[in-house]
């Protein structure tokens, strides 16, 4: 089926002015491109769509912003929740986003709570040249955990809905926020892409919180930067959302923003048995000092890990046909 385009400009020189009514308006089975104009689009596209691909204008001049929050209000229920605070709801097949920015403007945790800029739940889900802005939980990247730990804790779209793997490629994207902002379950890649902990008021933040389904590869960040605005020392690299999370970074260039350990256990010392945490190649002041040295239970420079990776690299840059 021939893929249709269809405009969308806030200024009126479209068809239509937002995503939403662009989408709302398609048959969802046939592939469809989304072109936006420059401008920022003050809404939250929910998309179900079969195969989709969304272009701006560039990243900074295609904005996607909305502003909920865990801690908001939700209609008969005390809270909105994390996973109903997402600025654009990805559903589907196969999800394309380039050239623009999302983002969550909800403001610090502390105050607001979680608040998603992406909810990224197709099959495929790639983006390229995308910035992805919010605090805590900019980023979630499905599927869900089997089991809440906390009553009503996943309420959302996919809640009494079965866990089913994602497959994310993620190049050259711009993904900021502090605590746990890039969570979730999928099987994703990072690759080239700049990591910016963002300064708040609890000081200390994670990048990764996977919960990675036993066996499944988890995430892997390649070729990345980490730089933002964070004290030094005060940025681990990831956490165990659950008990057998999968984070890897290879050949990265980290600040000193890095906590020299590296790793936090999300305070269970059990998770040290179950994860598969690691490093090769870190480069830049976060990297590894012989003293104090990373976490033990994380592997670092280990060939065997990195080989693995390396493969895992190969396998989403051929299959999302990106060059090395």
């Amino acid at each position: 089926m021939e893929r249709k385009l269809v405009t969308v400009a806030v200024d009126g020189s479209a068809e239509f002015t937002t995503l939403t009514a662009a989408a709302a308006a398609q048959n969802p089975a046939q592939p469809l491109h989304f072109v936006l104009g420059a401008g920022t689009y003050y809404e939250r596209p929910f998309l179900e769509l079969a195969d989709y691909i969304i272009t701006g204008a560039g990243m900074g001049q295609t904005v996607i912003s909305a502003g909920a929050a865990g801690r908001d209000p939700w209609p008969g229920e005390e809270r909105t929740g994390t996973f109903r605070s997402q600025t654009l709801f990805l559903g589907g097949g196969s999800a394309r986003l380039e050239h623009l920015t999302v983002e969550n403007t909800a403001g610090d945790g502390a105050d607001r709570g979680q608040a998603l800029a992406v909810y990224a739940d197709a099959s495929r889900v790639c983006m390229v040249d995308v910035s992805l802005h919010g605090n805590q939980d900019t980023l979630f990247t499905a599927p869900l955990p089997l089991a809440v730990r906390q009553k009503n804790g996943f309420r959302g779209p996919r809640e009494n809905t079965p866990r089913l793997d994602t497959k994310q490629y993620y190049r050259d994207c711009e993904i900021s926020g502090n605590i746990d902002f890039i969570f979730g379950g999928a099987n994703a890649v990072f690759d080239h892409c700049r990591i910016v902990p963002v300064a708040h008021r609890g000081v200390t933040s994670y990048i990764a919180a996977a919960s990675t389904p036993q066996g499944k590869p988890g995430y892997l960040f390649a070729n990345c930067t980490v730089q933002g605005n964070s004290p030094a020392g005060s940025v681990y690299l990831g956490r165990p959302w659950r008990q057998y999370a999968r984070v890897y970074w290879l050949d990265c260039d980290l600040s000193d923003e890095i906590i020299p350990l590296g790793w936090d256990n999300w305070s269970d010392p059990a998770n040290e048995e179950t994860v598969h945490f690691g490093e090769y190649g870190s480069k830049g002041p976060g990297a590894p000092k012989a003293s104090p040295a990373r976490a033990g239970y994380a592997a670092l420079n280990d060939e065997a890990s990195t080989q693995e990776m390396r493969a895992m690299l190969a396998e989403f840059r051929a299959d999302f046909g990106a060059e090395a």
